[in-house]
């Protein structure tokens, strides 16, 4: 198999799996999954922050849940993330970022 391919999964198995998937709305992003995503990408505060173009002490305070974020600040910090291939997810009821190689910008 080549390196590049995953191991495929029994049919049965993936469409269980999909059914049981959903994209989680802007809206439904809480500050704990925004730290999460920067842990799959390795990133500390500072990076993210410079890359929004916003403060790093507002992501402290979005990602601390301290108040609800403006829009434009919640929206320039999910666009950076989901441009390096950040997809927040519900599976099963189970919340979390993941990250979606095929879609990375950089």
């Amino acid at each position: 198999m080549p390196d590049d391919q995953a191991p495929s999964r029994p049919r049965e198995l993936n469409a269980g799996f999909e059914q049981n998937v959903r994209i989680l709305t802007r809206d439904m992003v809480t500050g704990r999954l925004v730290i999460a995503a920067r842990g799959l990408l390795d990133w500390g505060q500072a990076e993210l922050a410079e890359r929004a173009g916003i403060r790093r002490q507002t992501l402290a305070e979005l990602e601390g849940d301290i108040r609800r974020p403006q829009v434009r600040v919640r929206d320039a910090v999910l666009s950076t993330l989901e441009n390096e291939g950040v997809r927040f997810v519900d599976i099963g009821g189970a919340w979390g970022p993941v990250l979606n190689f095929s879609s990375r910008q950089s």
